[in-house]
């Protein structure tokens, strides 16, 4: 059989697209168990020769993919499965789908965005993806892993049919990490408003926290450089970025992204930018933020809570993610969409192998659980009293280290449970991080636009409405000669006149649903 020719590319950051990412047993020392099914002619198919898949999904920062590994094989082996990956950069991934779309070049699993997007039930309608209503059924366990609430936020709102298989939004959002070393160096307590955190900055920006010597501090930057790691921020003056409720009126919503109050947290960052407190590269540099502050050149890391634990682990660092910080009355916020679903798993139309694809897919959360989650027991962890030890980073065999880039779904009880955590760090830490998420979840903003409702113009001119408020942001932060006010309303009359005041009336008058979305994980 010929070497199959995998794909890998590098993680890259660039300003594309919106919206950003973990059981039962596996095998001992590295032998395979049986790929999970649910009939005998699926037993029957450990003895055929192994189906050929393909696959397409983002590699996103911090995350690697490690082709051909030893550890690929034995998932591969264990599903009866041979699979190819493409894995380009997340900034990058809707552009390179679409261009393989265009040419008829369809993987059999294509890694889409979650049934709130627009361009996601498109390409439905366009007859991209296969329904799975009746494959579904030869896979209980890959159905029962998750909770019939999920589901139902999977089916399509044209024909009420499941074309995908969900990957689950991780828990929290974006929070903010801070070097504590750096504040105790300094003999600063954490900040708890936005006017503290501001002098923080600046005593960072100062007073040399690391002891080089050298002005080289960068103070605050944010995890990558899509604009839209910006609307974060938001909530802390007063804005929903989503859909939500218009004040006075909880019957018409409104897009937070072209509201006036948005102006002052741009305001806000360029000021912090202009006095040298915000990193000068963002938005604009090649390295990201997350990689700079793991090489000790920042202070305060605005990035997603759970990836916390990568610090966690890195010695000569000690970090800790920050209470929500308030500022005027207003709570640093977790901006959260209508439904737990991040991503999607969907099978394309002219696969020739479905039942194969849905195979691999369930076995990542069954029989493969740990091989995809932990690697090899004695190869990249130990197991001590019941409890699963990771190795150092440096003491892992790179033949069998977990590997990311194989990720394509996770159950969903694993979200409430600290095993989520315990492959990267100790139960403590894990403990540890699952307080300040159950922190962060009290304060919450929730894009009110349901998947359920199909709105045409959101779905026909998404994209060129998304560029335009990522090139009036990007403009009004990083461009000191332009005014912010009279460049706000530019790019919120562009927005209104491209078709934003059209998917405007169409969100009011086809959702009536205009309640407060809430949603819970299944618990294990």
């Amino acid at each position: 059989m010929a070497l199959k020719k995998k794909i890998a590319t590098a993680v890259a950051g660039t300003l594309l697209s919106s919206a950003a990412l973990i059981g039962c047993s596996a095998g001992q020392g590295g032998q395979a168990p049986a790929a999970s099914g649910a009939s005998k002619e699926q037993t029957a198919t450990a003895v055929q020769p192994p189906a050929k898949i393909t696959v397409i999904k983002p590699l996103y920062p911090g995350h690697i993919y490690h082709p051909d590994s030893e550890l690929e094989k034995l998932v591969e082996k264990a599903a009866n499965v041979e699979v190819t990956y493409d894995t380009p950069p997340s900034a990058d991934y809707k552009t390179k789908l679409s261009v393989r779309l265009a040419g008829g070049d369809i993987p059999d699993i294509i890694n889409t965005f979650s049934p709130n997007d627009p361009e996601h039930n498109a390409l439905i309608d366009q007859g991209v993806f296969m329904p799975l209503d009746d494959l579904l059924k030869k896979f209980p366990k890959l159905k029962d892993s998750f909770s019939d609430e999920t589901w139902s936020y999977m089916k399509n709102p044209t024909d009420g049919k499941i074309y995908g298989i969900p990957w689950m939004r991780d828990r929290g959002g974006s929070g903010v990490v801070i070097r504590r070393d750096w504040l105790d160096k300094l003999g600063l307590q954490p900040p708890k408003t936005w006017d503290e955190f501001v002098e923080v900055l600046k005593a960072f920006k100062d007073k040399d926290p690391d002891g080089n010597g050298q002005n080289d501090t960068i103070p605050l930057t944010f995890k990558d450089n899509q604009v839209s790691n910006l609307y974060a921020a938001l909530p802390l003056f007063g804005v929903n970025p989503g859909w939500s409720p218009a004040p006075g009126d909880p019957g018409k919503l409104q897009y937070g992204l072209i509201q006036p109050a948005a102006k002052d947290m741009l305001k806000a960052f360029r000021d912090l930018r202009q006095q040298g407190l915000l990193d000068p590269d963002l938005l604009v540099g090649k390295t990201l933020g997350i990689d700079k502050f793991k090489a000790g050149k920042v202070g305060v890391l605005v990035t997603n809570v759970g990836d916390f634990r990568q610090f966690a682990v890195m010695p000569g660092m000690k970090a800790e993610i920050l209470d929500p910080l308030e500022r005027q009355g207003n709570i640093w916020s977790l901006t959260l969409p209508a439904t737990p679903i991040n991503r999607t798993n969907q099978i394309s139309s002219k696969s020739k192998n479905p039942e194969a694809a849905l195979r691999y897919l369930e076995y990542q959360i069954t029989g493969g659980f740990d091989y995809i989650q932990y690697g090899v027991e004695g190869k990249t962890y130990s197991v001590q009293n019941g409890v699963k030890i990771p190795f150092a980073d440096d003491k892992k065999d790179p033949q069998y280290n977990t590997n990311v880039g194989l990720e394509l779904l996770q159950p969903e009880w694993l979200f409430s449970d600290t095993e989520k955590y315990t492959k990267f760090v100790s139960k403590e830490i894990a403990e540890y991080m699952i307080k300040k998420l159950d922190t962060y979840e009290k304060y919450v903003m929730y894009d009110y636009l349901r998947p359920n409702v199909t709105i045409p113009t959101l779905q026909e001119k998404s994209s060129q409405l998304r560029q335009v408020l990522e090139e009036g942001y990007t403009k009004m932060l990083l461009d000191t000669k332009v005014d912010v006010d009279k460049t706000f309303e530019e790019m919120a009359g562009k927005w209104k006149s491209g078709g934003g005041d059209k998917v405007t009336e169409e969100v009011n008058r086809l959702q009536k649903d205009k309640s407060a979305p809430s949603y819970k994980y299944r618990k294990k």
